[in-house]
């Protein structure tokens, strides 16, 4: 018999046939000719649906886990697993009535795990390359014994910037690459599987210790998703959900060496899926959309679980990636905007056009200036006929979101629907309302996005509550 969450899960199922062709469309329009011919050549592989087989693995991996750990048959039984191409969402779990449970995870949120899991591995293709040198050995020992490990902090702003750019810009999940040799590159792909691991199980442990909110009145039958202020709940899912990522990489694992390497790699996994999802939620949404805890504080839950010794090199080898998560959520004028021109080419590739790369680092920058700018912005490319951008402009700034969109042509009710913060808005779909009036009232296509972006960074600034910094010291208070 099907459950709810069956149902559920049968309508968002992501249809990546014509995820495909529009992919395909997009590249033909952006003359990605390389990227294309790839997708091409994937098209013409008599595969299935590989992310959906991955993720029914992944499911099936942390249930057999989790049933080892004493999780109740019943609840593992009634929990379903689906991936969505729809940005608006990163990871939750949603209860249903008939008890039955299903994880959500954006397709987005996997690339962002893959981001930094990629940055691992390069860092490890240097240190082992540094290693063959006999004057770099004892460096290397040194760096390890204080937990300096890692480097290249420019390369991993980069890759995140790229990513959430890409996303509040233009509402598409997209990702550099990093050169790595085969052993990176098979290093990068374990690395990126046990972070959708604990991704999908932090979830699933919702469901699991039957963590529920209310029913949702939209929606008959189902509840609201499972996430919650309560950090009770959530620093128990994530103690579940960790114990059952290493719990699992235990039982794959073919001896006892392999069995402590695969536990050091499922923590690191882990930790930067932790910060893959403080990334996205903290730069895509505006408001309502931060459904866990910030990193820095989910990362001390989890080291509580290690040993004292192991907690402060882990804190020290964390002192990079902290540092590049909080420049990729950096949106001030202190920010350090994505720049391709400034990437060494031997580190990082993409086969999408230079004109592209460079237009996204100058929508990053641009989204990067001060409110005054912003305005400025608008008054300067106003005509005539086009007083209104200014006059909204000015309504932004001087705290009158509302008015200002409405100003802009955006119509009353969904003004006061984009300026709530009770709703869950992502910083794509404010832009979307707004590129959408300003196309209706006659601004010319090529500023259109542009205008948009700057717009929606007035409103954004109004209607986005106060966030804390990430960053922690190695005694986990904030640097």
């Amino acid at each position: 018999m099907k459950t709810l969450a069956d149902r559920k899960r049968a309508l968002l199922q992501a249809d990546r046939e014509a995820a495909l062709a529009e992919k395909r469309r997009q590249l033909q329009e952006l003359g990605a000719h390389d990227l294309l011919r790839q997708l091409d050549d994937y098209s013409t592989k008599p595969v299935t649906d590989l992310s959906i087989a991955f993720v029914d693995m992944v499911s099936e991996e942390l249930s057999a886990a989790m049933a080892d750990l004493g999780a109740s048959a019943a609840r593992l039984d009634s929990v379903r697993v689906v991936t969505t191409l729809d940005q608006a969402v990163s990871a939750q779990m949603t209860p249903f009535d008939d008890g039955s449970g299903l994880v959500i995870v954006a397709d987005g949120i996997f690339g962002m795990c893959s981001s930094y899991c990629q940055y691992l591995a390069l860092c490890a293709d240097k240190r082992s390359h540094a290693a063959l040198r006999p004057t770099a050995f004892w460096r290397v020992l040194r760096d390890l014994g204080k937990g300096e490990v890692f480097g290249y902090e420019d390369v991993l702003t980069a890759l995140l910037r790229y990513h959430t750019a890409h996303q509040r810009a233009l509402a598409v999940s997209t990702q550099l690459g990093v050169r790595l040799s085969p052993e990176g590159e098979r290093y990068a792909s374990q690395l990126s599987h046990l972070a959708y691991r604990f991704v999908v199980g932090h979830e699933m442990a919702h469901h699991v210790l039957g963590h529920s909110q209310g029913p949702n009145a939209f929606a008959p039958g189902e509840h609201l998703p499972a996430c919650s202020a309560d950090d009770r709940r959530e620093r128990d899912a994530d103690r579940l959900a960790f114990q059952a990522t290493r719990r699992a990489s235990d039982k794959q694992s073919r001896s006892r060496l392999e069995t402590m390497v695969m536990l050091e790699r499922a923590t690191m996994a882990a930790l930067m899926a932790m910060m893959a999802l403080h990334v996205a939620e903290r730069t895509l949404f505006i408001h309502r959309g931060c459904t866990h805890p910030p990193a820095a504080v989910r990362t001390g839950w989890l080291l509580e679980q290690l040993k004292p010794g192991k907690q402060l090199s882990t804190r020290r080898l964390l002192r990079v990636p902290m540092k590049a998560t909080e420049a990729a959520t950096d949106l001030s004028e202190h920010a350090r905007p994505f720049s391709w021109q400034a990437l060494d080419p031997e580190l990082v590739y993409s086969p999408m056009p230079r004109s592209h790369l460079e237009a996204i680092g100058e929508l990053d920058a641009l989204q990067c200036e001060t409110e005054a700018f912003h305005v400025a912005w608008l008054e300067r490319h106003a005509t005539a006929d086009t007083a209104w951008l200014g006059e909204g402009a000015r309504l932004a700034a001087a705290g009158e979101p509302a008015p200002a969109l409405r100003r802009w042509g955006v119509d009353e009710g969904t003004s006061r629907a984009l300026c709530n913060p009770q709703r869950a808005l992502t910083f794509f779909t404010l832009k979307e309302y707004i590129a959408r009036s300003f196309t209706e009232r006659g601004i010319a296509e090529p500023w259109v996005a542009p205008h948009a972006l700057v717009a929606g960074m007035l409103i954004a600034r109004r209607v986005q509550p106060h966030r804390a910094h990430l960053v922690q010291g190695p005694d986990g208070r904030p640097a």
